[in-house]
Formats: structure tokens, sequence, C-alpha cells
């Protein structure tokens, strides 16, 4: 997902974006602001949720996305559907953390697989010991959540597997400061995920003013 290597005690590391798409039935509606989103952010992934459609029209959608990341250096995940990561080129996919041994018998040692695990410790390690390449935590909403938040400081602290931060607004915030826990997050985890709100719509702030969330991504935790 990317170049950045993960180890122990790497707490004073950059955060990088991991934007995360609505759910698209087709990619022509979405090209424009994906692409000015990439161009913005320093962004190390994008999953691309797909609307439950036809097999050729989900195809046809992650090839026009495709052409967008190929403009920009970053992996391309399905939200689900790994059998279609091989046959479109894509970078990997993202599973639940209980899906995750099927899914890299789909996939193999080829591609990237990320694991979405709740806040659920035992899910995370499970999800590693399967074979994920990264775990994800959340969603976290803007709201201070001190259990998840202790969960993804450990992890970071002590495992070698990268963590993604899941950030989902209960509502928009497009003409409000960004909450004090977005930048805790970015200050805390390898990746911050967002674009979606938490009832799955597309989280208008960040994509239509992604420069907004640009300083999120200078910041990093003291060490």
């Amino acid at each position: 997902m990317s170049s950045k290597q993960p180890d122990t005690g790497r707490l004073t590391e950059a955060c990088e974006g991991y934007l995360v798409t609505p759910p698209l039935l087709e990619a022509a509606s979405f090209a424009d602001r994906l692409d000015h989103a990439l161009t913005v952010l320093p962004v190390a992934a994008v999953r691309l949720r797909l609307a439950e459609t036809s097999s050729e029209t989900m195809k046809r959608t992650i090839l026009d996305i495709r052409e967008i990341m190929d403009r920009h250096d970053a992996a391309l995940m399905l939200d689900g559907f790994p059998e279609l990561v091989r046959q479109t080129g894509c970078d990997g996919a993202h599973v639940e953390a209980e899906d995750v041994a099927a899914a890299r018998k789909i996939l193999g040692d080829d591609f990237q697989l990320g694991a979405a695990c709740g806040f659920s410790r035992d899910l995370a390690m499970l999800a590693g010991e399967k074979g994920a390449d990264y775990v994800a935590f959340g969603p976290f909403g803007a709201e201070s959540e001190t259990e998840g938040l202790a969960l993804l400081t450990w992890w970071r602290e002590m495992m070698e597997l990268p963590v993604v931060a899941a950030y989902s607004p209960a509502s928009e915030m497009a003409d409000l400061p960004l909450p004090e826990m977005l930048h805790t997050l970015a200050t805390t985890a390898d990746f911050l995920a967002l674009g979606v709100t938490q009832d799955g719509h597309s989280f208008d702030a960040l994509w239509q003013t992604p420069e907004k969330f640009l300083p999120l991504f200078a910041e990093t935790v003291k060490g």
C-alpha cells in the first residue's frame, strides 16, 4: 500500500491518506473529485466501494477508476470482491477480518490484503496471522473514543503490521473546523481513512475541499 516500512517505535512518522469512496455505480460522476483529492493529498491508497450491480458493470467502473489511479502513486484496493482483483489489475482487496483467510486463498501472495477489525485486538491479531498486510480500526467519530485510541496507540507501538484509522463523521462538517479527533488519529495511525460518513454516504467536506485536510498529514507525534 505504501513504500513506508513499518517498525516498532515509528510514532514520529507522518501519517498518509487512505481514501474511501462512497458506493459507485459508475466512475464518471466521481472521477473529478477523486482526481483532485489525489492531486492535493498525500494518499497511499484508495479503497473503491462498488454498488451492487452486474459483474461487467463493476469491472468497467474498476477499470475507469484505475485510469485515474495510474496518474497518481497510490494503490487501488477493492472493498470486498477479491475475485475481481486479479481480473481487473487492482492492487488488492479490503475485507472483514473474519474473511481474511478466504480472501488470501483467492488472491495468493501477489496482492495486498487489508482487514477491517472494528475495535477488536483479537480480530486484528487473527487477521495478521491469516495473511493481512494491514489492519484497520474504526470507524472513529467526532467524539472521543478512549478505548479505541488506546488500542490504536498500542498496536502502532507494539506491532509491525501497519494500521489504518478509519474516520467517519456522524454528520457533515463542511463549515466546521476539523475536530480534535482527526488530529489525534493523524498523529497516531500509519494511515488515516477518510471519504464516507457513518451511514456510508459521501463525506462531502473531504471530496469537495481536500485542501482543508492537508495539514493533518504533516503532523507527527513528538517522540
